[in-house]
């Protein structure tokens, strides 16, 4: 593989989002379809795949107090800018949060059951028409704009999807991904650095007490003697969990995503930056080690799916984040691989049951998992191949995983959507 595709790869996935990408992909569609027409609102009506509405339903709407899919639309759809992709809400007033919500028209959501992949359809009317958007594939992947029974836009569904696919993942193996991460020229980077002081700002905003605020429990039990002192993985997870709890909570600050969450962008960054810190490496060894991280992570994820019953933050970004530890460490593919294998046979059927101040608690199992994974892996443990769900490699474990989540736990999507629709 070429030093160009990884680069290409990795700038394509790392993107801003404001919020929890599934809210913000709720927000755009609403905004392009009311851009479409304008006028005043009458009715709002949003059809989405089953995994964008549970992982919307209990989401904070960033810069504001208020959750879920049907506000998201309805502030998508009175203020929100879609030309700003996934931080379509930034310019989003406590005026606009009060028009919303003294909204008397009907905001319908459905959900298509059929739809498998990323999939919204936002058709807003007006007191001028009906305007339609669709996104598919991609969060901000918009393919179809109308206004009554006009095309203002029509992409093409294979050319949106081409874009996740900058090379073949059937050819990739971890040796390659370490062996860009170790050579790469450094300017080549620029994202990744742009990845680490996003999230970084983001977990000094979390640190200061917002969502679970899970750190200042540790830091509380610290104190009274019930845990050690500020070790390397406490402070991974003050540094993780805080700018999860930011995100979470709908504090207005920008998360730097990975294949369309922020989540999973925190997870595979900040474990590794407060590594690299915590023992003094330099900021080129952090931004590689960050390289790799996210390759792993997107990796993972092509085989998982950007949707999925599995949490894709802690096996994802988690796994990611312990490749990426393991290369600070001084490890090579070998430890790598090891490390991979570790998180899939401790995490396997942690499930995703969408976004929410909750998902801070899976980061933190996660960082754990994740820096117990590396220090096993250069302690030269490995789990045996064939072994469970861990295959005869690292990458094999990973398809493995895919298959997990597509035919395994097919009906948990349905199950935990159920359940949310019931306890409404």
């Amino acid at each position: 593989m070429t030093t160009f595709d990884y680069t290409a790869l990795l700038k394509n996935e790392i993107k801003p989002a404001l919020g929890v990408t599934e809210v913000g992909a709720i927000a755009l569609a609403a905004a392009r379809a009311y851009d479409a027409v304008g006028g005043s609102l009458l009715h709002i009506e949003m059809t989405m795949n089953g995994g964008m509405y549970k992982n919307a339903f209990s989401c904070a709407i960033p810069g504001t107090e208020e959750l879920g899919c049907e506000m998201a639309a309805a502030l998508g759809a009175l203020g929100g800018d879609w030309q700003l992709g996934l931080e379509v809400l930034k310019n989003i007033t406590a005026d606009h949060v009060a028009q919303a919500k003294a909204l008397s028209i009907p905001i319908e959501i459905h959900v298509d059951e059929t739809k498998e992949n990323i999939f919204i359809e936002a058709e807003v009317t007006t007191t001028k028409g009906v305007g339609l958007c669709r996104i598919e594939e991609f969060h901000a992947n918009i393919v179809y704009v109308a206004k009554d029974n006009e095309v203002l836009f029509e992409g093409e569904k294979a050319e949106a999807a081409a874009k996740g696919n900058v090379f073949d993942f059937e050819a990739v193996t971890v040796a390659d991904m370490v062996d860009y991460a170790k050579n790469v020229p450094i300017e080549e980077l620029d994202c990744i650095k742009g990845m680490i002081e996003m999230n970084c700002r983001l977990s000094a905003e979390g640190e200061k007490g917002v969502g679970l605020s899970i750190w200042k429990t540790l830091s509380a039990f610290q104190n009274k003697g019930a845990l050690g002192g500020n070790d390397m993985i406490y402070a991974a997870q003050k540094l993780t969990c805080s700018a999860m709890d930011a995100r979470l909570a709908g504090l207005p600050f920008a998360a730097m995503s990975i294949v369309g969450s922020g989540s999973h962008g925190i997870l595979c960054s900040m474990p590794v930056v407060s590594y690299g810190r915590y023992t003094g490496k330099s900021e080129e060894e952090i931004i590689r080690a960050v390289a790799l991280s996210g390759l792993i992570t997107i990796y993972s994820k092509h085989y998982t799916g950007r949707l999925s019953a599995l949490c894709g933050c802690v096996l994802g970004g988690g796994s990611g984040a312990a490749s990426g530890i393991v290369y600070l460490m001084g490890g090579g593919a070998k430890e790598v691989s090891a490390a991979m294998d570790h998180m899939a046979a401790n995490l396997t059927g942690m499930i995703c049951d969408g976004g929410s101040t909750g998902c801070a608690l899976k980061a933190s199992a996660g960082v754990y998992s994740a820096y117990l994974s590396a220090m096993l892996a250069m302690e030269g443990v490995a789990i045996p191949h064939n072994f469970g769900v861990i295959g005869s490699s690292a990458e094999q474990t990973e398809k493995n995983l895919g298959r997990i989540s597509d035919e395994g736990m097919a009906p948990m999507d349905a199950t935990i959507i159920n359940v949310m629709q019931q306890g409404k």
